[in-house]
């Protein structure tokens, strides 16, 4: 119960920040900006604000980047805002990061990016404002990170998971300790606004800094539609979708997983970029990637969410669930963290906490069409209203009018602070 209070808080703190609505164009395309000179100029005699995003990873390759500022960059043109996207890692230092081994090659890799990262750096001159999202550098101390606030620019920290803990993938798991996870802290505290995916992680940037604002992960509801028939075939397909490093929670799950294919006729499909390793359960594994991923998830019946109960599962942004809710499948999710802002038990999806809650909830979606089409219905009300990827962008709008100390054109009140509002 006070689980759920605090959630329904948080949602009318939400409204306060809310007051960007209406968008300065109705018709804007959805391409992300080119970032050109030309662009930043018209950006400039129009009186939009510039943006410098520096992220770690290559666009549309990693979730964190990709349901937050790359999704958002198309909307924030209608607050008027142009976002330009640096990234520090290209298509293939990351394929060579994936590898098992090789140290020698990825150490050297990684440092051959700094003095493009550096050249990066040095443009921020030109913006009004520089974006940092997790870290300007894949590893490293807060080196460049200082080295912005040299310009005098201000600084929008955005992160949406527990990057201050140590957390890495198995295959560079000895060089978990050069992402130097304490950098966090100080990022937090040089920056002039943090902005925080979840309550856990706002409650760790206000250590640091007392401008931080709550903006949860968002979906683009224009791309994420339920489909028109489902859960019409012989079996109930209960899904799970995810990165390889979140699939180790899934493979945890395996003894829950045994049971539900024993007690119900159902079929467990998983997408992923690695097959996963259930031994003794049969499931369907499909690789994934970004181009089916939306059709992939419409496919499921029921889409589960299991993660242990530890700091990095809590600060968490609960995207599989907010998948599952927009492609209107029923969420069921471990009952910690973000998941308990984002589903209200019962009635927007379930949350389970022991072996005999996921059995039950489980059990009631399997032998319950109408109850699947209900909850799942509810769900996609809920990312309609609080999680679509344009309201998200005009909260990111917000900060940006704050951090400048000026209002942004679609703003129709003026001033007003949103800062640590939640």
């Amino acid at each position: 119960m006070r689980e759920r209070q605090r959630a329904e808080a948080r949602r009318k703190d939400w409204i306060e920040l809310d007051y960007l609505t209406a968008p300065v164009a109705e018709n804007c395309d959805r391409k992300r900006d080119d970032g050109s000179l030309k662009s930043r100029g018209r950006a400039a005699l129009s009186g939009m604000k510039s943006v410098c995003a520096l992220v770690p990873y290559p666009l549309d390759t990693t979730p964190s980047q990709r349901f937050r500022i790359e999704q958002w960059a198309s909307h924030l043109k209608t607050y008027g805002v142009v976002v330009e996207i640096f990234p520090f890692a290209d298509q293939e230092l990351m394929a060579l990061l994936r590898e098992r081994g090789r140290r020698a090659t990825k150490a050297l890799a990684v440092l051959a990016r700094f003095p493009s990262r550096l050249r990066d750096v040095a443009t921020v001159r030109r913006y009004d404002v520089v974006l940092i999202h997790r870290a300007v550098c894949l590893a490293g101390p807060a080196v460049l990170e200082r080295l912005l606030t040299a310009f005098r620019k201000p600084v929008i920290f955005d992160f949406d998971d527990a990057v201050f803990l140590l957390h890495t993938t198995e295959a560079n798991r000895r060089f978990g300790w050069l992402k130097f996870p304490g950098k966090t802290a100080s990022i937090c505290g040089l920056s002039t606004h943090v902005v925080a995916g979840n309550a856990y992680l706002a409650d760790y940037a206000r250590r640091y800094n007392a401008q931080v604002s709550i903006i949860p992960t968002s979906i683009d509801t224009a791309r994420y539609k339920p489909p028109q028939m489902s859960g019409q075939g012989a079996r109930v397909i209960v899904g799970w979708t995810g990165s390889s490093t979140s699939q180790t929670h899934l493979e945890m799950f395996a003894p829950i997983l045994r049971k539900v294919i024993a007690q119900f006729n159902v079929e467990l499909r998983v997408i992923s970029d690695r097959e996963p390793a259930l031994d003794g359960i049969p499931y369907e594994w499909r690789r994934w990637s970004p181009d089916t991923e939306v059709e992939e998830i419409g496919c499921f019946d029921i889409g589960i969410m299991p993660m242990p109960d530890d700091q990095w599962s809590r600060g968490k942004c609960a995207l599989k669930a907010l998948q599952y809710m927009a492609m209107g499948v029923p969420a069921l999710c471990s009952d910690i963290g973000a998941n308990r802002e984002v589903i209200s038990h019962g009635e927007n999806g379930f949350l389970a906490a022991t072996p005999e809650q996921w059995l039950g909830s489980l059990g009631s979606l399997i032998e319950s069409r109408d109850l699947r089409r209900k909850i799942g219905a509810a769900g996609r009300r809920t990312i309609e209203q609080w999680y679509s990827a344009q309201r998200c962008a005009g909260l990111f709008a917000g900060v940006v009018g704050q951090v400048t100390g000026q209002p942004l054109q679609s703003s129709p009140v003026s001033g007003g602070s949103i800062a640590a509002a939640l």
